[in-house]
């Protein structure tokens, strides 16, 4: 008789649009800790910084590589990207053309207010509702809680600091970081 393979669930496609090398490192940490509670999601981590120089690029070229990812019949179950608030600020008729976008082809933007090091910084303990007005404010911020950062850092240095904890209590204050969370399982 002949015996049938193990039943092995499919992991659900998540496409994660990532402003840069920051966000690529954040996003597979995040695949680390799914990973960690045996959830059945893949990231389908994308490097949106080469090629691409504003909000409205990058949210175009998600869209091409979402695109592919259909033609290949890889179609992810949800689409988020992490952008940084202070890029869209920059032009303001482009940002808005880039949220247009993305909620028409229902991708969610992780606003990252004013930038990473911002969103980072509210993965530290008393630190959830800080709000650095700028980047250079939030850089400055966050070297005083890490000693040592520097951009970018990889997923292994960021493991170190944050851990599923951290996670939760950034998202606590960032609604599209819950939303992305919630939808990999990490959060009920």
């Amino acid at each position: 008789m002949r015996r049938r393979p193990p039943h092995i669930p499919l992991r659900c496609p998540i496409f994660v649009g990532c402003e840069g090398a920051s966000e690529v490192g954040y996003a597979a940490l995040l695949q680390d800790l799914a990973r960690a509670a045996d959830l059945p999601v893949y990231l389908r981590i994308e490097d949106l910084g080469r090629g691409a120089g504003d909000p409205l690029s990058r949210v175009e070229m998600a869209r091409r590589r979402i695109g592919v990812q259909r033609r290949r019949r890889i179609s992810p179950v949800r689409m988020f990207v992490f952008l940084d608030e202070d890029q869209a600020v920059l032009d303001l008729r482009r940002a808005e053309r880039a949220r247009r976008i993305a909620e028409l082809d229902d991708i969610t933007i992780i606003w990252q207010r004013p930038c990473f090091e911002a969103l980072l910084l509210r993965h530290f303990p008393g630190r959830a509702s800080d709000r650095p007005t700028a980047t250079a404010v939030a850089g400055r911020a966050l070297e005083r809680e890490w000693p040592g950062y520097r951009k970018p850092m990889p997923r292994a240095a960021l493991t170190a600091r944050i851990d599923i904890a951290a996670v939760r209590r950034a998202a606590a204050v960032e609604p599209e970081l819950a939303e992305l969370l919630r939808t990999m399982g990490l959060l009920s």
